[in-house]
């Protein structure tokens, strides 16, 4: 999975430093952190900072993960069950049914 497929949320920290708008913590940070809620991905934080260079928000995420204010989980990928997805009901069954 590709580093920027992940889900990001605030931490508790980061709820904070958002709120107080330290000077400690760079504009880009904070913009970042109010854009971050309790479930986003990382398409929608891009789409939000379009006029920033990619690699930059990839940077800042990463940051803002390693001082505490950020903590991200991956995003469900193309390899994950869905309702859309193609897969063999009988199959699904026999495994269902192996397991007792």
């Amino acid at each position: 999975m590709h580093l920027a497929e992940r889900i990001y949320r605030r931490t508790a920290a980061g709820r904070q430093a958002a709120v107080n708008q330290s000077a400690d913590v760079p504009v880009e940070y904070r913009r970042v952190l109010e854009l971050v809620g309790t479930g986003t991905p990382t398409a929608v934080i891009r789409a939000c900072l379009r006029s920033h260079p990619y690699e930059h928000i990839l940077e800042w995420l990463a940051k803002l993960e390693q001082v505490g204010f950020l903590e991200s989980i991956p995003q469900a990928g193309a390899d994950d069950l869905g309702f859309s997805a193609n897969f063999k009901r009988a199959a699904v069954a026999a495994a269902h049914n192996a397991r007792g």
